[in-house]
């Protein structure tokens, strides 16, 4: 009888160590000769989870994200109520349950801000405090046209900005490098304006039209994939970092969004793929392939976010 239990609970601790993110479970597309995840400066590599995996995260629970938050008016987003510039409120007043990750960049209220952290919302949570930083150099004040109450509000959702304003803010947490990334990324792109937004990518013909060819490539492929749950993205000679989700699904939500901020890296770039496979495998097999290490890898590069002990989001730069 000893022995029996002694094997059930060694199968217990077992079996969720087998449906981690790992090098058993994940696997990195190998290239083709004519990779129909590539385009121009811009290489997208699927990273595949096997049946196991699948099977473990298969009960996550369903998100709503803070594009969709915001649009339906679920997530409210307000100015802090002593100016900070890198704090502002967050509350989430429906019975949904929202995801929030850094490098989601909303619009309004005094500046334009980015996200720095990933974290679950949940229903009527109340006012949350929530680490931003100025993606719009130039303005602290209410849009022109705009007072009162509603003068303070972030109702206008962007997208996810390039993977170096990313990681500025999430990793180097850094309003400095955020500020200077967002300088580059617009001047290469003839997107200036009078307060330096990075928002003003949307009013550039000539990166809009450059975007959406990226943007039409790529959003169609891999949301009709079920295995693929994330991947590791190359620009010119640069790995620009992965995103990983505990699901197909949460990574298909997000995916439209994530595919924005990688084109807009590789056409800020403008250089050929040159990165060769095997640098980027060992890119990936640097996170995955020792799950005791992973979190403290992950800390060190990115962002990492558990929802009742499992993690739900991964995000290196």
């Amino acid at each position: 009888m000893k022995n029996i239990l002694l094997v059930s609970a060694l199968l217990t601790v077992v079996a969720p160590a087998t449906a981690q993110y790992n090098k058993i479970n994940l696997k990195l597309e190998q290239p083709v000769a004519a990779s129909p995840y590539k385009y121009q400066y811009l290489q997208l590599y699927p990273v595949r989870a096997n049946a196991v995996f699948q099977a473990s995260h298969k009960n996550i629970g369903k998100y709503v994200t803070l594009r969709e938050g915001l649009k339906t008016n679920k997530a409210v987003i307000t100015e802090y109520n002593r100016g900070e510039v890198n704090t502002l409120y967050i509350e989430n007043v429906s019975k949904d349950t929202i995801m929030v990750l850094s490098g989601e960049v909303v619009q309004g209220g005094k500046q334009d801000r980015v996200i720095a952290q990933d974290f679950i919302l949940y229903p009527k949570s109340g006012k949350k405090d929530i680490a931003v930083f100025c993606v719009e150099h130039g303005r602290w004040q209410p849009k022109e046209g705009e007072s009162g109450a509603d003068a303070m509000n972030f109702k206008q959702y962007y997208s996810f900005s390039s993977n170096e304003v990313r990681k500025a803010a999430a990793v180097d947490k850094d309003q400095g490098k955020v500020w200077d990334k967002v300088a580059e990324t617009t001047a290469k792109n003839n997107a200036n304006s009078s307060t330096g937004a990075l928002t003003a990518l949307a009013k550039s013909g000539t990166f809009s039209k450059e975007l959406k060819k990226y943007t039409d490539h790529f959003t169609p492929l891999l949301v009709n994939e079920p295995d693929v749950i994330g991947v590791v993205v190359v620009a010119g000679d640069a790995i620009l970092g992965c995103d990983m989700f505990a699901t197909h699904a949460l990574f298909a939500q997000h995916y439209p969004d994530l595919v924005n901020a990688y084109a807009t890296q590789a056409i800020t770039t403008g250089k050929p793929v040159t990165v060769p496979y095997e640098k980027t495998k060992q890119y990936l097999d640097t996170i995955i392939a020792d799950e005791y290490k992973q979190d403290n890898e992950v800390k060190k590069k990115g962002t990492m976010l558990k929802e009742g002990g499992k993690k739900v989001h991964i995000s290196t730069f």
